[in-house]
């Protein structure tokens, strides 16, 4: 049994559909972890990190068509401490990857490591592993300025977009429907992309798009006309980010970690942070209470 590193809060069991079909591409390809990755990425002088490109501000293209954001900073810290490790240069190998296959790609080996906004449950550590969480967040609504819609009771019979490859997004509309909060039910639409969700709600397809508070800040920022939209409604689930990580390779785990932790003591995840979600960053997003409670909690005494 594998040893676990920190975990907060209550993590529920999110066996939806989407978790089915992770495991449908893993069985078509499922590697040998046999080959330490630290000595991989020692011997071949590289390591392939996984990235998101239309998530706002985790990782997208700008105007200027160049591949940013928080967690492409957040891989070029990793690939510097890994420098330092080896004394010796190196090089970092972007792919990207979208909800679908961000958990594959890790898994069959394509690549080291998947930086970008995916929750840790209990479901996607059946196959892969987790960093330290480093980021905290929670799911509410997007939806047209004025719209009738404040909270999730006011979905009922409404259709309702959001990420086919968030799993966890999509067990807390069940549960919600499953409890009553939203009665009679509404439809679920889902889309590969955030953007593409955004684009339909643009279009009058969907009345509301639900994911983390995180990229709806962002959906809105990036928007031709921010002030036609609002976010709503309660935080119905909280969710931890983590790194994605291979199953049996704690070297490599602890070293992600140590990494994380040592950003975070030294001030230079501040300032990443900063960078993206701060008062002029890309998404302007107050940290919160509880987020900073757990940046505190993980810097821990050597």
């Amino acid at each position: 049994m594998k040893r676990r590193t920190n975990r907060i809060g209550k993590m529920g069991f999110s066996l939806a559909l989407g978790a089915v079909c992770v495991f449908v591409s893993l069985a078509v390809a499922v590697p040998s972890q046999g080959e330490n990755i630290l000595d991989k990425i020692e011997k071949t002088g590289k390591v392939a990190m996984a990235f998101r490109e239309g998530s706002v501000p985790f990782g997208y293209m700008n105007e200027k068509g160049e591949w940013v954001g928080f967690g492409l900073d957040l891989g070029c810290e990793i690939v510097n401490a890994l420098s330092a490790k080896f004394q010796k240069e190196i090089s970092l190998e972007k792919i990207p990857m979208i909800p679908q296959t961000r958990i594959p790609l890790v898994a069959n080996g394509t690549v080291d490591i998947g930086i970008g906004s995916t929750t840790i449950t209990l479901a996607r550590e059946e196959v892969v592993d987790f960093s330290l969480p480093y980021f905290l967040t929670g799911t509410r609504l997007l939806v047209p300025k004025g719209s009738p819609i404040r909270d999730f009771p006011d979905l009922a019979g409404k259709r309702v977009g959001m990420g086919s490859g968030s799993t966890a997004n999509i067990k807390g509309i069940d549960s919600a429907m499953e409890s009553g909060l939203i009665k009679p039910a509404c439809e679920k639409v889902l889309f590969e992309e955030h953007n593409k969700g955004f684009l339909a709600l643009q279009q009058g397809k969907i009345h509301a798009y639900f994911t983390d508070a995180s990229m709806l800040v962002g959906m809105v920022a990036k928007a031709q006309k921010p002030d036609d939209w609002e976010i709503v409604g309660r935080y119905l689930t909280y969710e931890p980010y983590g790194i994605i990580l291979p199953e049996n390779q704690g070297e490599w785990r602890d070293f992600v970690n140590a990494a994380l932790i040592g950003m975070i003591k030294s001030g230079r995840f501040e300032e990443i942070y900063e960078k993206w979600f701060g008062p002029k960053g890309e998404v302007p997003m107050p940290m919160s209470t509880e987020y900073k409670t757990l940046l505190k909690a993980l810097s821990y005494p050597d």
